[in-house]
């Protein structure tokens, strides 16, 4: 049986409350929903208002759905509520919302988001970076466009102010003049500045006028020092960047003075010497043209004078090398004080100077007279009194030349003429000068193809023995066989061959030679006998010598004994303990060693034992006035007692007449060479003359 329902008025009652339960739950749900939603809104909201970023959301037609605090207030307004609803057309001027239109218009229909977009502020300066993304519904319809920008103005000030310091490095690294990179300097941090006062005061200059509060930042230098500083006004709102590029720039011009500066002085010592300070080559160079052009359109007188110190080695290797430089600057003190402003001064290496004079009522000759005497006087140099002579040679313009090169030519000829003439003295360039030394050039060139086709013979002049009258050696002595000029002499050739060097390659021709006719006498059964051949100072310093000599004797199959070298005494003496040295390395070939013109280079006996010698060969200054001279004849005769003294044979050349030959017998000389006997001889006429001696000594 089923229970029927209640139906009594309690029952109805709290069915209605139940059912009145039911509908308020859900509704005190979407209340809480809708509060939790508005509250996040909100929040939202605020958040988005905080953000300093521009954000935004437009319709398709333009018109603004949404906008942050920052877009609201940069636009003019003071709530959202303002901006919803108008377009850009109604807020910025036509140009630019049609900028922003087109822009927005081709997001919205491409579906392509624009981002990363610089562009300038439409109000205000600065700038800013622009992004925009189409706005989408639920189904991915576009329905407007989302914009967000940033302010970037601070980068862009940041960079443009890195681009002006930049700017300002390449102008330092490509040398743009000083005033020229100041000014500038001053006119770019001016634009950067909005025209703000900008000034550079250096090396304690006074300040421009600049007006109100000042900001000083320093130019340092490279070492430490101040070369001025950057000045400017100071304004409210100055920031920490600004100050900061501001000393850099300045810490950049102390760059550039320094660079400056350094530019100027490689500039000066490019062409200035370093010791003197006095105009080297180059500089001279370049005034001399300036003037010969002068002299030349007015017709004016223009001279070149080359200097050159007389002795100058000997300071430097008495004194030492400060002394020399000590030296050279009183020089060129003197010659320019002399000189002034009526010509150049200039110093082109070692001990050399050139003076260029210009037209003066004073003769030139005077003029370096006084030059030359002034230069003469006594100096104190380190402690010693020293005079200097000089040497002069001199070219006058048009005259000699008109060229500065041929000037410089004319004029190092007559500085050499000068030399030759003893020193101290004054030469002037004439056209004879030019002829020798075309002559001198032709003279060399012919030697240095005589040395490469071997056209050079030996004669050889025979040392007679007192004792047994057989001639014991001969000493060669080398002719050139010209192709046009004949038979020269040594005095032709050989002050030539040292001065250019060609005396080594002749020497070893000279050697090889005299080894290989002693070798060929021996092979055709005459007496043997020693050849002497004469070493030259510059063969002597050559350290292939020794090599040359065992060559050449191996290549004649010579014993060594057959051969003997003479060396001058005032060569060895140059280095005694070199010459001893290379002496030696000599000597363990087996040679056998004389010192030729004994008695001109002030040897000691000392020295003289500690040489590895066999023979002292008389200078014939000493015999040539036998016995006019009493004073030669006691030089000879001491000569001779030394030599035996040594236990060294003893030669007496330029033996000429028969009392030379008697009282060289006389006095013990052992072995005579001269006219008297024979003159230097080609080897068939030598052949005949030992077969004759022998001849006559077997009868």
């Amino acid at each position: 049986m089923t229970q029927q329902p209640d139906g009594s008025p309690e029952s109805t009652h709290r069915d209605q409350a139940g059912a009145e339960e039911q509908v308020r739950e859900p509704r005190e749900l979407l209340q809480a929903r809708y509060l939790s939603l508005a509250e996040r809104y909100e929040w939202l909201e605020a958040m988005i208002n905080y953000v300093p970023d521009y954000i935004y959301a437009k319709d398709r037609n333009g018109r603004f759905l949404f906008a942050n605090l920052a877009i609201v207030l940069n636009n003019g307004f003071t709530h959202v509520d303002e901006l919803i609803g108008l377009t850009d057309a109604e807020i910025h001027p036509m140009a630019d919302a049609h900028k922003i239109e087109e822009v927005e218009r081709h997001v919205m229909e491409t579906g392509k988001a624009d981002l990363g977009v610089e562009e300038p502020r439409l109000k205000g300066e600065g700038w800013l970076m622009m992004s925009r993304v189409p706005l989408r519904d639920r189904n991915g319809g576009i329905i407007g466009v989302v914009g967000a920008s940033r302010d970037i103005s601070a980068r862009k000030r940041a960079e443009k102010l890195m681009s002006a310091q930049t700017k300002l490095l390449q102008d330092v690294a490509r040398g743009v003049e000083l005033d020229v990179f100041l000014r500038d300097a001053r006119t770019l941090l001016e634009g950067l500045l909005n025209g703000r006062q900008v000034g550079f005061v250096l090396n304690g200059e006074q300040s421009e006028s600049i007006t109100g509060d000042i900001l000083e930042f320093p130019i340092f230098s490279r070492d430490g020092g101040r070369h001025g500083a950057l000045v400017t006004v100071e304004t409210d709102g100055d920031e920490a960047g600004l100050m900061e590029f501001l000393a850099g720039i300045a810490q950049t011009v102390g760059i550039a003075i320094d660079r400056h500066r350094d530019i100027a002085h490689i500039a000066y010592l490019a062409e200035h010497d370093a010791l003197t300070g006095l105009p080297n080559r180059m500089l001279l160079d370049r005034k001399l043209s300036v003037l010969l052009e002068k002299a030349s359109r007015k017709r004016s007188s223009l001279a070149v004078a080359f200097v050159d110190l007389d002795n100058f080695k000997l300071v430097n290797d008495t004194l030492g090398h400060a002394a020399g430089d000590e030296l050279l600057m009183v020089v060129a003190q003197r010659i320019s004080t002399h000189v002034g402003s009526r010509g150049i001064v200039a110093r082109i290496g070692g001990d050399e100077f050139i003076i260029v004079l210009e037209g003066s009522p004073e003769p030139i000759e005077e003029r370096l007279a006084s030059i030359l005497g002034n230069i003469s006087k006594p100096m104190t140099v380190r402690g010693v009194e020293i005079r200097v002579g000089c040497s002069i040679g001199v070219a006058c313009a048009m005259e000699h030349g008109e060229t500065a090169s041929e000037l410089f030519a004319n004029a190092d000829m007559a500085l050499y003429r000068a030399k030759e003439a003893g020193r101290n003295a004054i030469r002037l360039f004439t056209p004879a000068m030019a002829e020798d030394a075309r002559n001198k050039l032709i003279r060399i060139e012919e030697l240095r193809r005589a040395v490469e086709r071997d056209e050079f013979i030996l004669h050889y002049q025979p040392q007679k023995e007192v004792r047994s009258g057989r001639v014991i050696g001969v000493e060669a002595l080398v002719r050139w066989q010209h192709p046009t000029e004949g038979l020269l002499p040594p005095s032709a050739f050989i002050p030539l061959a040292e001065e250019t060097g060609l005396i080594v390659p002749l020497g070893e021709i000279v050697l090889r030679k005299a080894c290989q006719q002693t070798r060929a006498w021996q092979d055709r059964g005459l007496p043997t006998m020693r050849v002497g051949v004469n070493v030259s100072a510059r063969q002597f310093l050559e350290s292939s010598l020794t090599g040359q000599v065992a060559s050449a004797l191996r290549s004649a199959d010579l014993d060594p004994q057959w051969l003997e070298l003479e060396l001058t005494e005032s060569l060895i003496m140059r280095d005694v303990e070199g010459a001893i040295e290379r002496m030696h390395e000599l000597k363990k070939l087996g040679v056998s060693l004389a010192i030729d013109d004994f008695g001109t280079g002030y040897s000691s006996l000392s020295t003289l034992r500690r040489f590895p010698l066999s023979r002292l060969k008389i200078d014939r200054s000493f015999i040539a006035d036998i016995p006019e001279k009493p004073g030669d004849m006691a030089i000879t005769s001491a000569i001779v007692s030394l030599g035996r003294t040594l236990d060294l044979e003893v030669v007496a050349e330029g033996v000429e007449t028969e009392e030379q030959a008697r009282f060289l017998e006389g006095a013990g000389c052992e072995l005579l060479q001269g006219y008297l006997f024979a003159r230097p001889l080609p080897s068939s006429e030598l052949e005949s003359l030992i077969a004759g001696t022998v001849a006559v000594a077997a009868t």
